[in-house]
């Protein structure tokens, strides 16, 4: 990639990204090349917090977190992220508002088969 994306027109750039986005698909499975760094922009900026669970109450989390396709901390960090701007009276952003009628529909269509 020693193109000058800048000296390229629109249609070239295109181009491009297509071929790196199908080379990004067919190599998603393989391992990263030796010597890639990994980054994580975002990590300096957050801090970690643990909490105490039951069993029960994990696997419970554990199920549902699947049940959405996610991670069960990314679950429960939205958990906390939307209760939060709740508690503040702060409007969320427009898509967490979305993944939460979202959310708010499955339990609807759950308790209406049952």
């Amino acid at each position: 990639m020693s193109e000058n994306v800048k000296d390229r027109d629109d249609r070239d750039v295109k181009d491009l990204v297509e071929q790196i986005a199908a080379e990004a698909e067919a190599t998603m499975d393989e391992p990263m090349p030796e010597g890639t760094v990994w980054t994580r922009p975002n990590r300096a900026k957050s801090a970690t917090f643990s909490l105490r669970l039951n069993p029960d109450e994990l696997a419970a989390l554990h199920e549902l977190a699947s049940e959405h396709g996610v991670p069960a901390s990314a679950l429960v960090r939205g958990w906390i992220v939307q209760r939060l701007a709740a508690e503040r009276n702060a409007p969320t952003d427009t898509a967490a508002m979305v993944e939460r009628l979202e959310a708010d529909v499955r339990t609807l269509r759950k308790l209406v088969a049952s």
